[in-house]
């Protein structure tokens, strides 16, 4: 990720004022993405040699000198931009005590030292640059096609195609196959609150990870434990994925370790995924200013009240202040808050079973804006252990979502599956 921005930057700066450099949304992301503090526009602000560039790093951040942070000085350095232009550089502000994020300048709403984000798109305002470039993982296998990943905006979304295969080892724990998908989604790229939450689909896709693949709600299907939580269960790969009945990888739960090229320790977790609604899922810590003076781990307000190896939605609530009111470490119903630098997004929390049990939705409990229609399934039978195939559960009373006999074909309902519902 950290050569791309570099790249990005190198072209912005070399086209755009000095002012535009020192702002760029690829120097705050930057500075957000290696987790230091105040030194966006230390880093817009180049020097003229890449030795000099160094010197300074070294100097100002010795303990942020990582390999990350020396390709990025080298890959700017062929650009040159006045100190003048940013005003105070990190040793005047380092003179005087006053170490605060860098200015917020630019059209598209981020922060410099790990604010969360709403498009947290590049200088086009398209999020493209968060996602992997997947063509440089060595993929599921040799048994396996090499992951596809392509991410572009038109008419206000982004569009997202490619084959769905994970980029690292594919580790089989369910009978089903890994196997190629003909991925097509969209999602707004300035997503908006909605009227009212809406729920995620009790089977399918509810949005996609950073490398392509999708991820679903917090339960399985109907067998073999009635739509319990697979993450409770254990049927999940060390990176909390497995396939569906139609050999489709999804996530229940995410982890920045799993979708990152360099996890930073300590540091605000980067955009790991996308929800269909548009807003972007972070991994679990986040700024707790917007200086980012200090980095909290965000947590669900969600609770375990049974047994969730079955019926997972039945055995958790959501009942705090927070699930209305999100405050401190604590998330909303939806598992999202609004962040320090304005925006509203969602937090992947730490998925936990032993000894403790935490974390459930561990993705998104909810949608906050209105999701797009991308299928909204990855098989019939979600991630279990059936190996595909059969038709759909009719609706069991009161149960109006993602079953034969809603009246809705959507999600996995097909006309081979549910003739009711898809004539």
């Amino acid at each position: 990720m950290a050569n791309r921005l570099a790249l990005r930057l190198t072209k912005l700066c070399a086209a755009s004022t000095a002012q535009d450099c020192c702002e760029s949304v690829e120097a705050r992301e930057y500075g957000r993405f290696a987790g230091l503090r105040s030194i966006a526009c230390e880093l817009a602000v180049l020097f003229g040699t890449s030795a000099h560039i160094l010197q300074r790093m070294k100097t100002a951040y010795p303990s942020a000198l990582s390999p990350t942070a020396l390709l990025f000085a080298l890959s700017a350095a062929a650009v040159s931009v006045p100190v003048a232009a940013c005003g105070d550089s990190a040793e005047t502000k380092a003179a005087t005590g006053a170490g605060g994020a860098a200015e917020s300048g630019g059209t598209t709403s981020t922060t410099a030292a790990g604010g969360n984000t709403t498009t947290a798109g590049g200088a086009d305002g398209c999020p493209d640059e968060n996602f992997l470039d997947v063509s440089t993982f060595d993929g599921a296998g040799a048994s396996y096609p090499k992951p596809t990943l392509a991410v572009t905006c038109e008419n206000g979304e982004v569009l997202v195609t490619g084959n769905g295969i994970p980029h690292y080892a594919f580790m089989p724990v369910t009978p089903n196959d890994l196997s190629a998908q003909a991925n097509a989604f969209h999602f707004p790229q300035v997503p908006k609150a909605a009227a009212a939450t809406s729920e995620v689909p009790l089977l399918g896709t509810a949005g996609v990870a950073v490398n392509g693949a999708v991820f679903y709600g917090p339960n399985e299907a109907a067998k073999p434990d009635p739509y319990g939580d697979p993450v409770y269960n254990g049927i999940m790969d060390d990176c909390l994925g497995h396939t569906s009945g139609i050999g489709q990888y999804h996530y229940h739960a995410l982890l920045v370790a799993c979708l990152t090229k360099t996890e930073v320790p300590g540091a605000a977790s980067p955009i790991i995924a996308y929800a269909w609604d548009g807003f972007p899922v972070y991994g679990p810590n986040e700024c707790a200013d917007a200086d980012c003076k200090s980095v909290i781990e965000m947590k669900s307000s969600w609770v375990k009240t049974g047994d969730p190896s079955t019926y997972a939605w039945d055995n958790n609530a959501c009942t705090a202040a927070t699930c209305d009111a999100p405050a401190g470490e604590y998330l909303d119903r939806c598992n999202g808050h609004t962040g320090p630098d304005g925006d509203y997004h969602y937090h992947a929390t730490l998925a936990k079973n032993e000894p403790t049990y935490t974390g459930f939705p561990y993705i998104i409990g909810c949608f906050h804006g209105t999701p797009t229609q991308n299928g909204m399934g990855g098989g019939m039978t979600g991630g279990g252990m059936t190996g595909g195939g059969g038709m759909l559960p009719p609706c069991p009373m009161g149960q109006m979502q993602m079953c034969c006999g809603d009246g809705k074909c959507m999600g996995p309902e097909t006309a081979a599956n549910c003739p009711a519902d898809c004539p």
